[in-house]
C-alpha cells in the first residue's frame, strides 16, 4: 500500500522545519509537521488542530539531517505504508 504526500515547502537536503499533508488510501488528508528540536531521540505524536483535523507532529534531534527521504521513511514506518507518491495536495495551513 502506498500513500500520497504533499509538501508546503520546497524540500532541501537539510531542513529545519517541514510542513505538509499526507493521505492514506480511502482516507482524508492529514497534516504533517516535522521539526528539529532539543530532543535526544525522535518523538512523534498525534496532533489535533482547532479545525478538528488530525495529523502527526514529529520532532527529530537538532543534529539530524532533516530531508525528504528521512521524513518519508519515518512516516512510512509510523503509518504502515510501503512508500509515498508525491502529489499536489491542499496547503496544511488551510486544513489546520
Amino acid at each position: 500500500m502506498r500513500g500520497e504526500i504533499s509538501y508546503d515547502l520546497v524540500m532541501e537536503d537539510d531542513m529545519s522545519f517541514v510542513e505538509g499533508v499526507y493521505r492514506l488510501p480511502n482516507d482524508e488528508w492529514s497534516v504533517l509537521v516535522v521539526s528539529k528540536d532539543p530532543v535526544e531521540q525522535v518523538v512523534s505524536k498525534v496532533c489535533k488542530w482547532d479545525s478538528g483535523r488530525a495529523g502527526v507532529c514529529i520532532s527529530f534531534p537538532e543534529s539530524t539531517n532533516l530531508n525528504k527521504h528521512l521524513v518519508e521513511e519515518f512516516l512510512s514506518d509510523l503509518v504502515g505504508v510501503e512508500g509515498w507518491d508525491e502529489v499536489r495536495g491542499p496547503d496544511s495551513m488551510d486544513l489546520r
